[in-house]
């Protein structure tokens, strides 16, 4: 008995001792407190695609590209009301999902940092560059510079502010992943499902994400040849930057969000399911894909981006109205337009994009038409036209036919601003980024000819176009008030107000 006490107080004294010098009781070394970058990596890009469909879930309404079946039957995308929404998943998404796993006080950053990963950290600020370019560009103001100090009622910067910051972050994991050290933890295709690692693709797309946001204020900088310079570096050796699901799986988090199966996982903090099989294609999209009306030939992509309706046939219902457009045939009924699932980018395997290099062309088109090369634009503008048909399987006598078509532009000196707005719209079909092209141009016929103001759109907002998202009711309006008083963010109306890049733009005027 003897023997035993002794040799419990040798153990315990030898346990105590090693638990004072060496061994930590919180840890345990078979489930760490913390995960290593390369197990995080790939969940943030996977958010990174909740994030950007979160935007793209209404943008894409506010943008044309579909109208809700019944019509004046959704208050955000019919009647322009965000008044009465209890939560806005986009702005979750960003912060937390997106932006707190990388840069939060437990995010990858830290840990990447302390196992001397700069790799990692490259790529997470390249990815929080992009996520906060697109979260600012539907919310406008925001928090930056205290966003992850741990206060709950960090100050809002200035969009132009973010702007800066989004600049600087991409410039930062340009450099390290210019220079990451020999010791650094590989990145494989397992650990960076976008580009298994290959850091030269993603210094191409920190350049795209840079070109994308110098867009949107080239107009009112006079910055049209910078972005020229910045656009030609991003087609230098850029790949598609796009999030891919599995081509069968039974798990909801491994499906597209605009897929049929309308998955919504057990543990989302809001019901994100796409409204695809409840909504019909615009009379816009349809006149956009449309060659001859009167013979019935269309566009080779609209069989790709949409699947036929039961009665083959394929009408467009203005916005807002849907089956209540007094302009549809007599009879109409929903399986008379084509289905909106299944398409190329709505299918449940489909891949999620985070920038495709047709927007890459079209932006080279833009700045070019501005620096009057109409020679350098229009190759651009049909570049753009050409790899979206590529991309979306067209066959190739089909692709030959429809770029010699009356829909492309054929003589360089009759190209316009809305033949590449229109065809930029096209190829970036679903992606909020269509709603930005869309509030610098001013909602304006300059660009899209076919636009009008919805007819359920609540008359008091006296014909305003929609501008922005409200902020999430269960976050700020009860954390943070004193910010949400000091922006305004409380009138009805607030999502009537111009983004500051959209109050200073001059196009579309």
């Amino acid at each position: 008995m003897r023997t035993i006490i002794k040799t419990f107080s040798i153990i315990f004294v030898v346990f105590a001792l090693t638990s004072c010098h060496k061994l930590d009781l919180n840890y345990n070394p078979v489930q760490p407190v913390t995960v290593p970058s390369s197990q995080r990596l790939p969940a943030i890009q996977a958010n990174l695609a909740y994030s950007l469909y979160s935007q793209a879930r209404f943008a894409s309404y506010h943008s044309y590209y579909v109208t809700t079946r019944a019509g004046n039957s959704n208050a955000q995308t019919d009647t322009w009301n965000y008044n009465n929404i209890n939560r806005m998943g986009a702005w979750r998404w960003h912060f937390f999902d997106v932006g707190s796993n990388i840069a939060g006080p437990a995010g990858m950053f830290i840990r990447a940092k302390e196992d001397g990963d700069n790799n990692y950290i490259g790529v997470g600020k390249i990815l929080l560059a992009l996520s906060y370019l697109s979260a600012t560009d539907v919310f406008g103001d925001m928090p930056l510079e205290q966003a992850y100090n741990g206060t709950f009622n960090p100050v809002y910067d200035t969009q132009d502010k973010i702007y800066e910051g989004v600049d600087k972050m991409l410039s930062e994991g340009i450099v390290e992943l210019q220079n990451v050290s020999s010791s650094a933890r590989s990145m494989n295709a397992t650990a960076d499902l976008i580009y298994a690692g290959n850091y030269s693709k993603w210094i191409a797309l920190a350049e795209g994400v840079r070109a994308r946001m110098k867009l949107h204020t080239a107009n009112f900088t006079n910055n049209y040849q910078d972005l020229l310079t910045t656009v030609n570096k991003a087609l230098n050796g850029f790949d598609d930057a796009v999030f891919k699901y599995p081509g069968k799986s039974d798990l909801t988090y491994e499906k597209n969000l605009w897929g049929p199966s309308r998955p919504n996982p057990e543990w989302q903090f809001a019901d994100i399911r796409n409204d695809l099989e409840t909504s019909l294609p615009t009379d816009v999209f349809m006149k956009a894909l449309t060659v001859d009306a009167a013979t019935g030939v269309y566009d080779p992509r609209l069989y790709k981006l949409t699947t036929p309706g039961a009665n083959k046939k394929y009408l467009g219902a203005k916005m807002s109205e849907g089956l209540r457009d007094l302009g549809l045939p007599s009879g109409t009924v929903y399986q008379d337009f084509a289905n909106l699932n299944n398409g190329y980018w709505t299918a449940d395997s489909s891949a999620y994009p985070y920038m495709i290099k047709e927007e890459l062309y079209f932006i080279k088109a833009e700045a070019l038409y501005y620096l009057n090369d109409l020679d350098g634009a229009w190759k651009s503008y049909r570049d753009g036209i050409q790899a979206n048909m590529v991309r979306l399987g067209v066959d190739d006598g089909q692709v030959v036919n429809f770029m010699g078509s009356t829909k492309v532009v054929q003589d360089p000196s009759k190209l316009t601003v809305s033949d590449i707005m229109m065809q930029k719209w096209v190829a970036l079909y679903l992606q909020a980024e269509s709603w930005v092209d869309m509030r610098r141009y001013n909602y304006s016929k300059i660009a899209y000819p076919d636009l009008y103001y919805p007819k359920f759109a609540l008359a008091e907002w006296g014909g305003r176009y929609i501008q922005r998202f409200v902020y999430d009711p269960q976050t700020e309006y009860v954390y943070n008030p004193k910010e949400i008083e000091r922006l305004g963010a409380k009138v009805r109306d607030w999502v009537f107000n111009k983004l500051w890049w959209a109050e200073k733009s001059t196009l579309g005027k």
